[in-house]
């Protein structure tokens, strides 16, 4: 009978919604309907971070906290919400908990006076700059230069969590529960002002470790970034817990397409590991996951094939564990230095997947007209902590070749062509660390390489479906050139 009411209420969904997707369409078609730059919601809420970086430390310690909130909502059982991260029909609906989620705060501050960084990253599939800009809204009173210069939220990429980006429910309406996108943003920004207040000093130490066994690429030109990266800060105060920021990129879609109930995936076991085995404070940051880079749970790992699925992912859990434990031992002190830019960036949004969504309201975005072109405008990063560990903080699942290098070269690429820009990590030094935080102060889809962009949909090109379009990626290297240039 469930099965029955959910394709009765998906069908109902998409006859109701008729007009509204055929208005979609239209819009999307002829681009009638859009507004002009809509300036003064775009620079809302924006922090662009300092007004000068450093190269020396300015204090002898670090300052950090901690704080952590579950997302997971008391009335799964009656009230409706979407599974965010399988485009199914009907839309998946959520049957039950198998573990919380969450989102996980901690706040970095070097000391200078200059103004301390919070990163919080949610247990979803992905969250939205607007929705984000509400977090910051909420922060107005502890922002600014000598307190937050930055406030950077992204998403662990958990496709067994609830709906939060509006993509996932049954179009043309939205997957997204307002109220519970509410809660998400209280609780987010509840968590980074108990971070920010919670702040000790201590040393912060950095290690990171190769571990090709750990992931693998499922989209040519497998370009990878295979190290593990761990922060460990340690508080002078013995009275207070260390804290692990862990970082690397894959995919947490480890209960697949039949998973109905909620769960942080391998982040969440992670976490219960770690804080189980050592007592400390953890947060995950997701990496460059762009190209279906996923955890690898095969004999490479010594994971024995005859367990399930969800068996396996906690057992890939422990092993990273493991690993995170041999970086806390071996990490190095990193000088308390920490340099903060973002700027925005426009993104031609050509792909009608996402001009129909985005027309019929599934998330919150809003795209705008200027020179006959549809837009959106996003946000990117860039953060040196100490003196040669660079971030760059990606608004969505960018593919690690715009990072690492690799690129098809122009016999490979679907276009026949070059892609016009150079990897990111050439305009650093060989002894600099090169990380990315990925999902992170929006999530528009995948940034795939202008010279393998096809919209055909054909094999090895799913990623193109959920992308803003054929130019993101060369907007996201020119940003991301004169962002790094104007700073080094």
């Amino acid at each position: 009978m469930a099965v029955i009411i959910r394709w009765l209420t998906a069908i109902l969904a998409v006859l109701t919604g008729l007009p509204l997707l055929l208005s979609s369409v239209f819009q999307s078609a002829t681009k009638i309907g859009y507004e002009e730059r809509p300036t003064e919601a775009i620079s809302a809420n924006f922090l662009e971070g300092d007004e000068n970086f450093i190269d020396e430390a300015a204090a002898e310690y670090w300052s950090a906290g901690y704080a952590r909130r579950v997302l997971t909502p008391d009335d799964i059982d009656s009230t409706r919400y979407f599974l965010g991260g399988y485009l199914k029909f009907p839309a998946q609906e959520v049957t039950g908990v198998i573990d919380d989620l969450c989102v996980r705060a901690v706040v970095l501050d070097d000391n200078s006076g200059r103004g301390a960084a919070a990163f919080a990253w949610i247990d979803g599939v992905g969250f939205m700059n607007a929705d984000i800009k509400e977090i910051r809204e909420k922060l107005n009173d502890i922002t600014g230069v000598g307190k937050l210069i930055s406030i950077d939220v992204g998403s662990t990429h958990t496709h067994s969590g609830i709906d939060t980006q509006g993509l996932w429910g049954n179009i043309p309406f939205s997957g997204r529960n307002q109220d519970y996108i509410d809660k998400v943003v209280s609780k987010t920004a509840d968590a980074i002002r108990e971070a920010y207040n919670n702040r000790c000093d201590g040393t912060l130490y950095y290690s990171s470790k190769v571990c090709p066994e750990m992931f693998y690429d499922g989209r040519a030109p497998y370009a990878i970034d295979e190290k593990i990266h761990l922060f460990r800060f340690v508080p002078n105060d013995t009275n207070k817990k260390e804290i692990y920021i862990a970082n690397f990129g894959a995919h947490p879609v480890n209960l697949d397409w039949s998973n109905t109930e909620l769960s942080g995936d391998f982040p969440f076991y992670v976490e219960q590991t770690v804080t189980a085995e050592k007592n400390v404070d953890f947060i995950f940051i997701q990496g460059a996951i762009g190209g279906a880079i996923h955890i690898n749970t095969d004999a490479k790992t010594g994971i024995p094939e005859e367990l399930t699925a969800y068996e396996k992912m906690k057992e890939y859990s422990k092993l990273i564990a493991d690993i995170l434990y041999e970086l806390a031992a071996s990490g190095e002190a990193v000088a308390p230095i920490l340099n903060v830019a973002h700027a925005q960036v426009d993104f031609e949004v050509n792909n009608f997947i996402f001009l129909l969504a985005e027309r019929a309201g599934l998330c919150n975005a809003t795209a705008f007209k200027e020179d006959g072109k549809i837009y959106l405008t996003s946000e990117i990063g860039f953060i040196e902590i100490g003196e040669n560990i660079k971030i760059l903080e990606a608004p969505g699942e960018v593919l690690p070749e715009l990072v690492y290098g690799g690129f098809f070269s122009a016999d490979e690429a679907y276009s026949g062509t070059e892609y016009p820009y150079s990897a990111l990590n050439n305009y650093f030094a060989e002894s600099d660390e090169v990380l990315v935080f990925g999902l992170c102060n929006d999530a528009v889809g995948y940034i795939v390489p202008d010279n393998d962009y096809s919209a055909s949909n054909e094999e090895g090109h799913y990623e193109e479906t959920v992308s803003t379009g054929s130019f993101t990626a060369s907007a996201f290297s020119k940003a991301f050139e004169k962002l790094i240039k104007a700073w080094r």
